[in-house]
């Protein structure tokens, strides 16, 4: 079943927006993946350009593109706590929280397995989820996405959670090393080897394999570092896709690059299904 058109979901006085797709003949309990836009985007730019809908068809799931609310500049976001949102008042975790179980309650969705991805404000999302509700959303999978600061010194043990991350070394938006002193403007946020670090740390993981990924004809001359950590499951809970000079985008998705990350995250997701 497929929505063109938003649906409206009342919360916290706000009439919030979504648009949903269930393939055909899902059975019951199938997992639900949770798509967030980025700053100043929205729900249907992002279903277009991530194919999410063909990965729903693949690996059978239902996906949920949730509209972010209007800032007081008139742009759609995610509160995820950015310097310049101090005065936004949205509560973004309980909505997509309430979101959550809306959907798994008329559409018989597995509570279970309800995952998030997102791209860049929608990845920063996906963390905050990670460490304020890891028993409602079980599984993220932020594209170009970081980890705020106050989220880190807010929750320096977050549960263990399977996560599965995409980011560019040479990413202008999402600066790869970070930016603890805040000087682009956003608020501070730790750099992707801090992130992972982090993650480690939760998984209880020591140790990394690195597999360095090419196009196979070479006609792409970019390549990707795959990191797999030790999380003592196979595959591994935590992964990262480091896109060596990549910038801000969904990798297969906003740019050419040969790593589909919509399939990826389809196939993580996937996995975890079947294993847990």
């Amino acid at each position: 079943m497929s929505t063109q058109q938003f649906l409206s979901f009342d919360h916290a006085g706000m009439t919030r927006e979504y648009l949903l797709y269930r393939p055909a003949n899902l059975p019951p309990q199938a997992p639900l993946v949770f798509v967030l836009h980025g700053y100043t985007d929205n729900a249907a730019k992002t279903r277009t350009f991530s194919h999410m809908d063909a990965i729903a068809d693949r690996y059978g799931f239902a996906v949920v593109y949730p509209q972010g609310s209007k800032d007081q500049q008139g742009k759609r976001f995610w509160q995820v706590g950015y310097a310049f949102h101090a005065n936004e008042t949205v509560n973004d975790v309980d909505f997509l929280v309430a979101l959550a179980h809306h959907l798994q309650s008329i559409h018989n969705l597995d509570p279970h397995h309800t995952y998030m991805t997102g791209m860049s404000n929608g990845g920063d999302m996906a963390y905050v989820m990670a460490c304020l509700r890891p028993t409602v959303f079980t599984a993220i999978a932020p594209v170009v996405g970081t980890l705020m600061q106050w989220a880190y010194d807010a929750y320096p043990n977050p549960q263990p959670i399977p996560i599965l991350a995409f980011n560019g070394t040479a990413d202008t938006v999402t600066d790869y090393a970070g930016d603890p002193h805040n000087n682009g403007g956003w608020g501070a946020y730790l750099g992707v080897d801090a992130i992972m670090a982090y993650w480690q740390r939760a998984h209880g993981s020591v140790e990394s394999h690195v597999t360095l990924l090419t196009h196979p004809d070479g006609t792409d001359t970019r390549s990707v570092a795959h990191h797999e950590y030790d999380t003592g499951s196979t595959p591994s809970q935590l992964q990262l896709y480091q896109i060596i000079g990549g910038g801000h985008d969904w990798s297969g998705g906003t740019d050419t690059l040969f790593v589909d990350a919509s399939d990826i995250i389809g196939q993580f997701f996937a996995q975890l299904s079947r294993v847990h």
